[in-house]
């Protein structure tokens, strides 16, 4: 018979109320490494606050002010200038984020020096997103990374200018452009580097697959968001002020055509990757498998009673299902791993497992993929209290390092695969429904032992 807890005493020390505070708020790895962040942003910040004076560099000399107000009216138009660059920023399906405020926070950095690249950094790093999705240690952890990065393109940007005119006399215009590009790659090299880590902790991945993760938009677009700044201080220093605005002008106008773009590749209705935006990533992770011997998983899934929902309570409460359960999937895998909806199917989804060692840890992920999915949905702006509830199938196909499978004969696989798991009532199915991937590689191979032993002429 258990004893009652009324009047019993627990043994040993005290609870402190450190302990209990301790107990309260436990710090996982993520939160230590936020921590380091801000304390170090803060620390560095104070650091070139208290030791570095504004460069006069960036005083906003053209409209006739004093000296001093004309650097406070410099750096407020150049911080201005920066909050620009929160307009663009993008959350992509998969985590990655296309953003553009580099080439502000770059240009009044190498304007004012390290104390406004802090600035800059701190203050340019504000975006919508931050009021929409980003939770609050993202928050902390963003505006730190900038701080510490815009700190450290000063100081590189500072050493390098003075070295420069040391080595090249009355090169004035050519030392000013390397040092806004040299500063723009060490703005771009230090943010990556610290917000790394924060993917790898966060999504449980390898130090390796964080750095994969990183958007391939923000990558091949560096290059030409350096030359922007350079073209921003260039203009502001030797043209006049509002030189900066007519060239963002021309920016707005190259945002909005990369964003039609962007929109051919993604599902309107869940933002999700459509067939044309996800076909590219699985030929990447198919040639990394066969060249690289990095293991992938492919995944064909179809939303169980989509159907009847549209039957019973209408299409607009069965989209409110596909997008939900999309944005459920999404959040089920890692940053490294790509969802899409298949086009013209309407409840049928495709997702990419990057780097999984085997069937198992594939396994894994799918079931809580299928768990995800399977917890109530509750309408939204709706007088029926009654959630929605669906199920998932699941088809299952492992890319094996060193495979033989074309692109399509692993979609079909998956698409057989899936067919079975809606027989099996949402059994997840990883074997089985024509030959397995072993047998369809040995196939091959003999197919290309049997062309290589007849006689040539």
């Amino acid at each position: 018979m258990p004893l009652p807890r009324v009047g019993l005493r627990r043994s040993g020390p005290p609870v402190t109320a450190v302990a209990r505070l301790r107990a309260s708020i436990p710090l996982s790895p993520l939160a230590l490494w936020v921590a380091v962040q801000v304390v170090a942003a803060a620390l560095v910040l104070l650091a070139v606050a208290l030791t570095t004076p504004i460069d006069p560099g960036i005083a906003l000399v053209s409209v006739g002010l004093r000296p001093d107000l004309a650097i406070t009216a410099g750096l407020t138009f150049w911080l201005a200038f920066g909050l620009v660059g929160g307009l663009r920023t993008r959350l992509q399906p998969g985590g990655g984020v296309v953003t553009f405020s580099m080439p502000f926070i770059v240009a009044g950095t190498v304007l004012g020096g390290p104390l406004v690249g802090g600035l800059m950094g701190l203050v340019s790093e504000f975006e919508v997103r931050e009021l929409q999705t980003r939770p609050w240690y993202g928050i902390l952890s963003n505006h730190a990374v900038g701080i510490l990065a815009g700190v450290g393109s000063g100081i590189v940007a500072f050493a390098l200018r003075a070295r420069l005119d040391q080595l090249l006399p009355g090169q004035t215009e050519l030392t000013f452009f390397a040092v806004v590009i040299v500063a723009a790659l060490a703005y771009t090299t230090t943010n990556v580097a610290l917000v790394i880590p924060s993917l790898a902790i966060k999504n449980d991945l390898t130090l390796g697959e964080a750095s994969r993760s990183s958007d391939a938009t923000f990558r091949t677009t560096t290059v030409a968001e350096a030359i922007l700044a350079w073209n921003l201080a260039a203009s502001y220093a030797l043209i006049a002020w509002w030189a900066p605005i007519v060239i963002v002008a021309l920016v707005l106008a190259v945002w909005q055509a990369f964003d039609r773009g962007e929109a051919l590749r993604h599902d309107p209705l869940t933002g999700l990757l459509n067939d044309l935006g996800f076909r590219p990533h699985l030929e990447s992770a198919l040639a990394a498998a066969r060249v690289r011997g990095r293991p992938a998983a492919f995944l064909a899934l179809d939303l169980d009673g989509l159907w009847r929902v549209n039957l019973t309570r209408g299409y607009a409460a069965g989209n409110e299902l596909l997008r939900v359960s999309g944005q459920r999937m999404l959040r089920a895998v890692r940053a490294t791993d790509s969802v899409s909806r298949k086009a013209n199917t309407g409840d049928e989804f495709w997702i990419l497992l990057a780097g999984v060692l085997d069937v198992g840890a594939a396994l894994l992920v799918a079931e809580r993929i299928q768990a995800a999915v399977r917890r109530p949905i509750h309408l939204r702006d709706s007088d029926d209290s009654e959630p929605l509830h669906a199920g998932v199938s699941i088809g299952l196909v492992l890319i094996e390092p060193g495979t033989l499978l074309p692109l399509q004969e692993i979609v079909d696989l998956g698409g057989r695969r899936l067919e079975a798991s809606k027989c099996r009532h949402g059994e997840i199915v990883t074997l089985g429904d024509g030959p397995t991937e072993a047998e369809q590689q040995q196939r091959l191979r003999e197919k290309a032992e049997e062309r290589d032993t007849l006689p040539r002429h």
